[in-house]
C-alpha cells in the first residue's frame, strides 16, 4: 500500500513491524492491509492521523492511489 510506504519513508520507519508498533496495532494487521487482504478501517485512519499528524483527506487520497 502506497500510504504505508509513504509513512515509512517520511518517518524513517524501517519495516512494517515498526510501523505497527508506532500505530499501536499488531504486525498482522499492517501486513493484511498492505497486502490488500483487509480494508483500511476508520479506526486505522484515525490512528494514522493522530500518530503522524497527517490530514485525513491526505490519507484517503493516498488510499485511492
Amino acid at each position: 500500500m502506497k500510504l504505508f510506504e509513504h509513512l515509512k519513508k517520511k518517518h524513517e520507519i524501517k519495516n512494517d513491524r515498526n510501523l505497527a508498533i508506532a500505530l499501536g496495532v499488531g504486525h498482522p494487521v499492517v501486513s493484511r492491509i498492505a497486502n490488500g487482504k483487509q480494508a483500511l478501517s476508520a479506526e486505522m485512519i484515525l490512528r494514522i492521523h493522530e500518530t503522524f499528524d497527517m490530514p485525513v483527506k491526505e490519507i484517503r487520497q493516498m488510499m485511492e492511489e
